[in-house]
């Protein structure tokens, strides 16, 4: 076997059944062995959204996704929707064909230094040199991505390393098992919990699978713990729970950012403190006393001093707290305090959380008759949200709730561009339910050619374009910031109803709030790929209350 037939038959080892790229001169030999695999190959239109459906894919399906690319330009492609998945901790195999090892240093046609470019943004980049060594550098990549913290990793396979023969001596497939908490922590954890006036739980990314996570839940209920989760994590916690007071990030409600700011005890899970969700890590009290459970231990207290660090799975975590928990007799006083403080929150949540009837604007449909669509939508329909970069984003973060683990997915990583191709790789992951997808027309235009591939492949997404003809949220920073002195953020936009049709997918232009609904209805139900072109007025934007992040930057 030639070493790119070795390549994917370590893939299909692996458990790997796509792969999204586009052709190019260094993996023409990898394309021609994926003719005879199992793996479908999905060619896309830009190198962009072959990472970004894969990032899409490996959340939706619990397995990996997988990118390819060649040398030098589409490598370079693929790089926004790898730093996305980097930054969101996704799992990721990234594949590039690399100038043969005879040229290379050379200066070579579109030779770059792939190991040095894609490190920052990877867990692990490794370019194989020897044919033989492809299915345990292939299989340790595999590993590395799925283990501990996710993350992407790259291959990078010179074009002779491609075409050498090999003995293909495929290793067992096998998964590293997630590390357990320490007792001496969870007893730690545990004192401080029970004894706590005014806690809270944080609960992030680490905390995602397949289904909530039982044991947190209880946990949480019984014990009088407000959750919070973090930015883009809503539905990793069911959001109808008594003690659920909202998410934090970019659009936070004032009551979830009092529950972190107010505690006295504060159990992170899963989650790395980022900027958004801490409010440039301003958000912990000076005198809260941390929990922090998180795989990576060099997240442990990198931002804010652990009393308690347990560098282990979340999961793991919580059913050793509830065991601990469980089997202590706690202080009825503390019991009745905090659960009148869970009531208050959660109240004080809703009521935060109800959206008022919106301002009229001079043209189209507004940002809150948008979220009133989307939940009579979300709640008839087994449907995914995808949530794209776009000054719609606090809007959902505020006022869409869901009880689905997984059900709601943002590029937390700020990719513009994300939301149609990460449909296409969920509803890919996901065949059997129905991807919704909330793009701004700036970020929707950006890799609006891929709406072909969604035709061409049969993937029955729908894209709700949230279109007020502007960089909305760039255009609010100009407002708040610069005295609205607009400069760039303005300009036209063709029909995308009409584009949509043109490609062979169903479009529908809609003007006024009582028709969006019907409309998303007829574009799930064409079970075809669907473009819902909601005009907006070009000034509508984010909520009326929020300061955008530029004009509180030195805040």
């Amino acid at each position: 076997m030639n070493g790119a037939q070795i390549t994917v038959a370590a893939l299909e080892r692996e458990g790997v059944d796509h792969v999204f790229g586009l052709p190019g001169t260094t993996v023409m030999h990898l394309i021609d062995a994926l003719c005879d695999s199992s793996i479908r190959f999905i060619s896309v239109r830009h190198e962009q959204v072959a990472s970004m459906m894969a990032d899409g894919f490996s959340r939706s399906s619990g397995g990996l996704g997988v990118c390819l690319a060649s040398r030098g330009p589409g490598a370079a492609n693929l790089a926004i929707g790898v730093h996305n998945a980097h930054a969101e901790s996704i799992p990721m195999l990234v594949v590039v064909g690399q100038v043969p090892d005879g040229i290379a240093h050379r200066d070579s046609f579109e030779e770059i230094d792939l190991v040095r470019f894609f490190e920052p943004m990877t867990k692990w980049a490794v370019e194989i040199h020897d044919t033989e060594r492809i299915p345990e550098l292939l299989q340790r990549a595999v590993r590395t991505a799925m283990s501990g913290r996710p993350g992407p990793v790259l291959v990078s396979l010179p074009l002779d390393v491609q075409v050498n023969e090999a003995g293909p001596a495929l290793q067992p497939r096998f998964r590293l098992t997630p590390a357990a908490p320490h007792p001496v922590a969870v007893a730690s954890a545990t004192d401080l919990l029970a004894s706590a006036e005014r806690p809270v739980v944080i609960v992030g990314g680490g905390v995602r699978g397949d289904a909530f996570d039982d044991n947190l839940v209880a946990i949480a209920e019984q014990f009088h713990l407000p959750v919070v989760t973090t930015w883009g994590r809503k539905s990793v916690f069911p959001n109808s729970s008594e003690v659920f007071s909202g998410s934090l990030g970019y659009g936070a409600l004032p009551t979830t950012e009092s529950a972190v700011r107010d505690a006295d005890v504060v159990l992170a899970l899963g989650c790395k403190f980022s900027e958004f969700s801490t409010k440039s890590w301003s958000l912990l009290g000076e005198t809260s006393q941390l929990i922090h459970v998180d795989i990576d231990e060099n997240v442990l207290g990198r931002v804010y001093p652990p009393e308690v660090s347990i560098c282990a799975d979340a999961r793991g975590t919580t059913a050793a707290l509830r065991f601990a928990l469980e089997a202590r007799t706690g202080h009825a006083d503390i019991s009745d305090r905090r659960r009148l403080r869970v009531k208050t929150l959660r109240a004080a949540y809703l009521g935060e959380a109800t959206l008022s009837a919106p301002a009229r604007t001079s043209v189209g449909v507004t940002s809150a008759e948008v979220i009133t669509a989307l939940r009579e939508i979300l709640a008839s329909n087994r449907s995914i949200l995808v949530n794209d970069a776009a000054s719609m984003g606090p809007w959902l973060q505020r006022y869409l709730t869901t009880d689905r683990v997984g059900s709601y997915q943002l590029a937390a990583g700020g990719s513009m561009g994300w939301g149609l191709p990460a449909a296409m790789g969920l509803q890919l992951g996901r065949p059997d339910e129905r991807i919704v997808a909330v793009c701004g027309d700036g970020s929707f235009w950006m890799v609006a050619q891929d709406l072909e591939t969604a035709v061409r492949e049969q993937i029955p997404i729908v894209i709700v374009i949230t279109n007020n003809f502007a960089f909305g949220n760039t255009r609010d920073r100009q407002r708040s910031s610069h005295g609205e002195r607009y400069h760039g953020v303005f300009y036209g936009n063709p029909d995308f109803a009409a584009f949509a049709q043109l490609l062979g997918a169903y479009g529908e232009r809609v003007e006024n709030a009582e028709d969006l609904a019907p409309a998303i209805e007829r574009a799930l139900a064409s079970g075809r790929p669907a473009v819902v072109d909601v005009i907006q007025d070009r000034n509508e934007g984010l909520p009326p209350d929020l300061v955008p992040l530029s004009a509180t930057a030195a805040s």
